[in-house]
């Protein structure tokens, strides 16, 4: 059974990582040096000049749905034994986001139709901003899943509680920042620089969850290793 475990840490652990590599790049890379939010004939231009690194983008975001979808199984198999019903209802969450995620998705590919069919600077602009708005809606239901992987972390004997409580932590603040951008638009300014002082423990509850998953998570404690020997 342990190793098994094992087995599901490593593979959630890695997924996790390579998961944040692709979003720098699609994200942090491709997205922020082609777009720019208050210039639509910019935006298309920066596109047009530099449309296969647009669609590497495209392609990494597809990377990441599909590696959301390996990490909701991993963890499923993972924290099973603590709370079967909580484990499974947490992974179809993230399931759930990935979907949306992908509807996202869809609003980055349609731009290349609209560059193909000769399309305007604003109906590039209207597709990408589609893209952030079903993308940060989905970032609410991702955010009630780490609450859920939190308290399954908890519960836990075989997981630091510190992990618990830093992704339940994580997710309220996921959930309400996006719920947020939704009811209160013209708040944006203020709820971003909010977003930007709590970025630090959102993404350390998954990325430093990734790297115990990757050294520690489903390891037997040495104590009881001395007692089976």
């Amino acid at each position: 059974m342990n190793l098994s475990k094992r087995k599901y840490a490593i593979i959630a652990g890695l997924a996790l990582i390579l998961m944040a590599v692709l979003a720098g790049y699609a994200y942090g890379f491709v997205y922020g040096s082609l777009v720019f939010p208050q210039e639509g004939q910019k935006t298309l231009e920066s596109i047009q000049k530099s449309i296969g690194t647009f669609k590497s983008g495209i392609a990494a975001w597809v990377g990441i749905l599909i590696l959301d979808l390996l990490v909701a199984w991993a963890l499923h198999l993972f924290f099973k034994e603590v709370q079967p019903r909580l484990s499974l209802a947490t992974a179809l969450i993230r399931i759930l986001y990935s979907g949306v995620l992908g509807l996202a998705i869809y609003h980055q590919v349609a731009v290349l139709s609209v560059l193909d069919g000769g399309g305007t600077a604003s109906q590039v602009m209207q597709e990408l901003k589609a893209f952030e708005s079903i993308w940060s809606n989905g970032l609410i239901i991702f955010g009630l899943h780490l609450i859920g992987l939190g308290f399954l972390g908890w519960k836990a004997e075989f997981v630091p509680k510190f992990w618990g409580v830093l992704l339940i932590f994580a997710g309220i603040c996921y959930s309400a920042i996006h719920l947020a951008k939704a009811l209160f638009p013209q708040q944006i300014d203020q709820i971003i620089s909010i977003e930007q002082v709590l970025s630090l423990p959102m993404a350390f509850a998954e990325i430093g969850l990734a790297i115990w998953l990757i050294w520690k998570g489903g390891r037997i404690p040495s104590h009881i290793k001395n007692l089976s020997q």
